[in-house]
């Protein structure tokens, strides 16, 4: 089964806070069209925890003051790299070389961040901001080929979500990518994988422990109603998908 590397930048806006860094093309008019509960609970997000939103990113950007200015822009920079190949690939997953671009650019951000983040620990956002913060959850969330590494950093982004650094979903998506590498039922619905590499929206869902209350536990994450996740995800990952531009305030 070839699992779907779910990106931040591309679909935080529905899957998890909205961002404003979205697919800037028909897929965005598509969920609207197709999962109009989707936009609702985005706003719900936005309201609930203004600091996570894009805006709320774009004040902590502003305000500056980060301890750790070199940490943080080696964070967005690293995480740029993450968001433009694993976009790429995205879009033609058939295409060997962009699937080892991807991977190349992952196993480069893993030695990096051994190093880093096993020594200093998983950055606070007094040292690198919010954005800081979310670039390295995503790269952790990334790191698959050493499960280890991911079970060491769960705590830490486990306190990190507590102390309202980094929104909950987050949490919830590496708790479910560890549980299946584990071999494990997910606990939140957010893992799928398909075996169609032409189409990745031909997917199936992760095995999900007590599926009849899947939705309260979503919840209780701030994630949106699992059916209205499936439709923009399959949405997002239909074969006409364009690769997205990452920026440097890629979450």
């Amino acid at each position: 089964m070839q699992h779907l590397f779910v990106r931040r930048a591309t679909l935080a806006a529905l899957f998890l806070m909205a961002s404003g860094t979205a697919f800037a093309d028909a897929k965005d008019d598509a969920v609207a069209a197709k999962c109009p509960a989707v936009g609702t609970w985005g706003e719900k997000m936005k309201k609930a925890h203004p600091a996570l939103s894009e805006a709320g990113m774009q004040r902590d950007d502003a305000a500056g003051g980060f301890s750790d200015t070199d940490l943080r822009a080696e964070l967005l920079k690293r995480v740029k790299a993450d968001q433009e190949t694993r976009n790429a690939w995205i879009g033609t997953p058939q295409d060997q070389a962009r699937a080892q671009a991807m991977q190349k650019v992952d196993a480069d951000n893993l030695a990096w961040m051994k190093t880093q983040f096993t020594q200093h620990g998983f950055p606070h956002a007094n040292a690198v901001g919010l954005r800081g913060v979310q670039a390295a959850f995503l790269l952790v969330q990334h790191a698959v080929s050493d499960v280890p590494f991911m079970q060491a950093m769960l705590p830490q982004v486990m306190a990190r979500g507590e102390a309202g650094e980094l929104d909950k979903g987050n949490v919830a998506m590496l708790v479910d990518r560890l549980l299946r590498q584990e071999g494990k039922p997910q606990r939140y619905g957010t893992q799928y994988a398909g075996t169609n590499m032409k189409d990745l929206s031909d997917m199936k869902m992760d095995p999900v422990e007590d599926p009849a209350h899947l939705d309260e536990r979503r919840a209780s994450m701030d994630l949106m109603p699992h059916a209205d996740y499936e439709c923009a995800l399959r949405i997002f990952y239909a074969p006409d998908a364009k690769p997205a531009t990452a920026s440097t305030t890629a979450r």
